[in-house]
């Protein structure tokens, strides 16, 4: 394993450099900036791009609107009608930035009562380049299965909800940024019911996301009272919750999942250039290398060479550090309580098993801190491990969600 290691840094070193050489900074003497580990922005879409009269519009205004077809399986199972739509949003600092979305509306008639039901399916997006987005790849790859998981969105269509789809990492693919991904699913929620001929203006609303997801569904609960009074949440459902990214240091970190915690890490930094100051050469040569525009399938699998954020950090203890400490917890869910019901699930050892990238402890502490704020919030334990719970899960997930949708109330208190 040590000589797998050395070989991946020394492969990783040697490809950053390269890169770099191809690609030198205008000005060697200057510090790290921060438009160097952005993502490359999208080319062959204009849809995408980023408007340069974003300050303009209000939160949740549309700037943009189209209507598509979609490409990639499995979202084209149940026969529907997309559109995209780009909005105002703010940033994990509250400044403008444009934010994306897919609605999926089932060509099928609602005949229930009131206006269709909307499920909010915030995907584990996870990736930090720009074609990773979930509105990117359902209009131009052949697949989204890296992201529906598991696959759901077929399902809640052939329930005949419409489904919305964020792009929730934003405009700088700002993965684990919490702040940026509420925001972005609730002005995205706000841009929905706008667009004229969809039907949806007062259609009651849920949300729901797994792992990566549970960050933006989470987030956008309990931002909701402060920043989108005007957005109504029928209930909230997230499960595998990184709701503590302190806690990912001792189970990811220098581990299989190290891929993703590292990922992680650069896209705290998009929203927080601050972080960049902590970032020794060869940190500063990966962040700007093409590792800054994979996918998920990518990053994650990085993780079998078990490299240790430290072996990038130009200080010893890198989470130690004021900054991390001050990032840490800013982005750390629980100061806020949600107004609206909320359901937690996680891989249990209690049941079997158990989560073994994202401590069990951190949605525990998350409850019991939304409870202590006068939240309504159920916690369900589940059989498995990160992967397999979300799979085990699904029924008590559905049926909540279904009953939310149907105006049932749930349970008031903690449980």
């Amino acid at each position: 394993m040590k000589l797998f290691r050395a070989v991946v840094l020394m492969t990783l070193s040697t490809c950053a450099a390269a890169y770099v050489c191809a690609h030198p900074p205008r000005v060697s003497a200057q510090p790290l900036g921060t438009e160097s580990i952005l993502p490359s922005p999208i080319l062959d879409d204009d849809f995408f791009a980023w408007p340069p009269n974003v300050a303009e519009f209000g939160a949740g205004e549309i700037i943009r609107s189209r209507e598509v077809t979609l490409r990639a399986f499995p979202n084209t199972l149940v026969p529907h009608r997309a559109h995209q739509i780009m909005v105002r949003s703010n940033d994990s600092k509250d400044r403008p930035v444009p934010v994306t979305a897919t609605v999926l509306v089932p060509t099928a008639a609602w005949t229930e009562t009131g206006q269709r039901p909307v499920v909010d399916y915030n995907m584990p997006i996870d990736s930090l380049g720009a074609r990773c987005t979930p509105s990117y790849k359902m209009v131009h790859d052949w697949q989204t299965l890296d992201l529906d998981i598991p696959p759901v969105l077929s399902l809640f269509l052939a329930k005949n909800y419409a489904v919305l789809v964020p792009d929730h990492q934003g405009p700088r693919m700002a993965y684990s940024a919490g702040r940026m991904a509420g925001h972005a699913v609730l002005d995205s929620i706000r841009g929905m019911k706008r667009l004229p001929g969809l039907g949806l203006s007062d259609s009651p609303v849920v949300a729901t996301g797994y792992s990566g997801g549970a960050i933006a569904t989470g987030w956008a609960a309990q931002l909701q009272p402060s920043y989108a009074p005007d957005i109504e949440l029928a209930g909230a459902a997230a499960g595998g919750i990184p709701a503590d990214f302190g806690l990912l240091h001792r189970t990811m970190n220098g581990q299989l999942g190290s891929g993703l915690y590292l990922s992680a890490v650069l896209g705290l930094a998009r929203e927080y250039p601050e972080m960049l100051t902590l970032a020794n050469p060869l940190g500063v040569l990966l962040a700007t290398s093409p590792l800054k525009d994979q996918c998920i399938l990518a990053l994650a699998p990085a993780g079998i060479a078990l490299l240790p954020a430290e072996l990038f950090a130009a200080v010893p203890n890198p989470f130690g550090n004021p900054t991390a400490r001050k990032l840490v917890a800013e982005n750390r869910m629980g100061a806020l309580t949600p107004a609206t019901p909320v359901l937690l699930y996680h891989g249990s050892s209690r049941v079997f098993l158990g989560d073994e990238w994202i401590p069990e402890e951190g949605v525990i502490a998350l409850q019991q801190e939304w409870c202590g704020g006068g939240g309504d919030v159920a916690y369900a334990p589940q059989f498995g491990e990160h992967l397999t719970a979300a799979v085990f899960a699904l029924p008590e997930v559905v049926r909540w969600i279904d009953e939310r949708l149907a105006g049932a109330p749930a349970p008031a208190g903690c449980r």
